[in-house]
């Protein structure tokens, strides 16, 4: 019985998104803020883990994607996505036309959760393995020499061992650009600082950084997009 609500929920959902993407409805609806929670909550049914909850930044990152045109030539892109965890921002690409979309994560169990979230949104994805901190290390060999026109993240920068190797494989895997969007929490500052200090180190300097703010469980919640292009 939950597999059948979670299917008619996710149609619901993705007619949604559709929509979206389409223009037939405008930013200020609130229902693409339930499709993107939908889209791919649902199938992590809800529970404590990190990979199978869509976090803050997610829905943001994907509804600026959709809303703002980020990528105008998805259609000619290939698209890699680290940490997908339920694959929300990987979904909003595939919906968009990426001409290759591969979604990441490094824990089994979140694969496949966003394997079902993909099946269910008939999408082609490919659903991959990737620990950006073994790439950063270099001790993930099927990934060295491998790179992206487009490398794309959200909600990653939970531990300072985040901040210092997230830069060093994104240099690794991307060709052109890496859109990434993160909650800005007292808690963090440095980590945020850090990644923001090693990107820079690597050569890599954000074109645009914009920042948004929404209300959460939590109270009023600051986000930061970053796009970061070789230049």
């Amino acid at each position: 019985m939950t597999g059948f609500y979670l299917q008619k929920a996710n149609k619901i959902a993705n007619q949604t998104l559709v929509k979206i993407v389409a223009g037939d409805l405008t930013s200020d609806d609130d229902r693409i803020e339930k499709a993107a929670r939908l889209i791919a909550h649902l199938a992590g049914r809800g529970g404590n883990d990190i990979g199978f909850k869509t976090w803050g930044a997610a829905p943001l990152l994907a509804k600026k994607l959709i809303q703002q045109k980020l990528i105008p030539d998805m259609a000619s892109r290939s698209v890699l996505e680290l940490g997908t965890g339920t694959g929300l921002v990987g979904l909003a690409c595939d919906k968009l036309g990426a001409a290759e979309l591969i979604m990441t994560d490094y824990h089994q169990s979140v694969l496949s959760n966003v394997t079902t979230n993909v099946a269910l949104n008939e999408s082609n994805a490919r659903i991959l393995e990737l620990d950006f901190i073994k790439v950063a290390k270099d001790e993930a060999p099927e990934w060295k020499g491998r790179t992206f026109d487009v490398v794309i993240a959200s909600d990653l920068l939970y531990e300072m061992e985040h901040a210092q190797y997230l830069p060093i494989a994104v240099d690794k895997l991307m060709e052109n650009e890496f859109h990434f969007m993160i909650p800005l929490r007292p808690t963090h500052t440095n980590e945020v600082n850090v990644f923001e200090e090693t990107m820079k180190k690597l050569g890599l300097h954000p074109q645009r950084v914009t920042e948004t703010k929404k209300v959460e469980e939590e109270g009023l919640v600051r986000y930061r997009y970053y796009l970061y292009t070789r230049s």
